[in-house]
């Protein structure tokens, strides 16, 4: 039996390889995020700010607590820029989801925003948590 604590303030990836007495072998992933992500591929659009101009975007990743995203054009977003998102899920009502997040990184043309909080809790996160899941 491993002990994770080990784990808990260090900043990086953690894999454990844990070999049983048969001699079979198994890596595992420790995860830190708050919401389990789902690698997803869904084309939306997001609006800055209080302007109405709607840039293409695509959706790569989706939880309860925030998505990563895909814009056309780097460069033209900046860390806490408030960002008003709208995208439709594969799921089998074909759920539009309208939501505001904030930027929290950004790697070339990959966004990463959380939801904002103030939202939590309405139909969306309900959709979202589900789907997620499933």
């Amino acid at each position: 039996m491993l002990n994770i604590l080990w784990f808990e303030n260090t900043s990086e990836v953690v894999r454990i390889t844990n070999r049983c007495k048969c001699g079979h072998s198994q890596t595992f992933l420790l995860e830190r995020r708050r919401f389990h992500r789902k690698k997803v591929n869904l084309p939306g659009c997001y609006t800055l700010g209080k302007k109405n101009l709607k840039k293409l975007m695509v959706v790569k990743d989706l939880s309860r607590g925030g998505l990563r995203l895909k814009v056309e054009k780097e460069g033209e977003l900046k860390i806490g820029d408030m960002l008003f998102v709208a995208f439709q899920l594969d799921d089998e009502h074909r759920s539009l989801i309208k939501k505001k997040a904030v930027i929290r990184n950004i790697s070339g043309c990959y966004i990463g925003a959380e939801f904002c909080s103030e939202n939590f809790g309405e139909a969306f996160d309900k959709i979202i948590s589900y789907y997620t899941f499933h």
